[in-house]
């Protein structure tokens, strides 16, 4: 890679520090929260919520900051509705989400979202697991985010319940920030329960 691409990489990465810098912050404290309309999560540990133009209107926490690690809430999801940002970047069309989709197909839609900005993803594993008090599904994936070629590790569980989606990832650098959160993201996102 050249010296002029470098260098433009790494003004981007800065605006974006600096973009996550000047987003709101919230606290998550320790207790039972509600994210979306009625997505109940039990917090054992204090975690930075993130809103702004960085999360397009996604719930998203932390625990380094926004540009290491994300815990995304995707909640509500109806048939017919946008999955992710309502307004997707230029050019791109909605990625739209359909009650009758399987888990592969689930998958796909995270994937071209995972991939609009143009990282890399590839899908680890896909297996069934219990998610919101029923048979749901979990994947592994891995990318390499285009902006700054930090290869990330993630995680998703996920669940078409009454033909809404729910679904939840955490992703973080493969390396440290993965492996350390890993235990505490897979038990908050087992916590996970629905009200009403």
């Amino acid at each position: 890679m050249n010296k002029t691409i470098r260098a433009r990489l790494a003004m981007l990465a800065f605006s974006l520090l600096l973009a996550a810098c000047a987003a709101p912050v919230t606290r998550v404290e320790v207790g039972e929260v509600t994210v979306g309309k009625r997505m109940a999560v039990k917090v054992d540990a204090a975690w930075n919520q993130f809103g702004g133009g960085l999360t397009a209107g996604i719930p998203t926490w932390t625990m380094e900051g926004i540009t290491i690690d994300a815990l995304r809430f995707y909640t509500d999801v109806k048939d017919g509705q946008t999955f992710g940002p309502a307004h997707p970047p230029k050019g791109r069309q909605p990625l739209i989400f359909k009650a009758a989709m399987q888990p592969a197909d689930i998958v796909a839609l995270f994937q071209s979202l995972q991939t609009q900005d143009g990282s890399s993803f590839t899908l680890d594993k896909l297996e069934p697991a219990e998610f919101l008090g029923g048979k749901g599904f979990r994947f592994e994936y891995s990318t390499i985010r285009k902006v700054d070629e930090v290869p990330l590790k993630g995680v998703a569980y996920g669940r078409v319940r009454d033909g809404e989606l729910f679904l939840v990832s955490y992703s973080a650098p493969r390396l440290v920030f993965f492996p350390r959160y890993q235990p505490r993201v897979e038990s908050l996102i087992r916590s996970v329960s629905l009200r009403g």
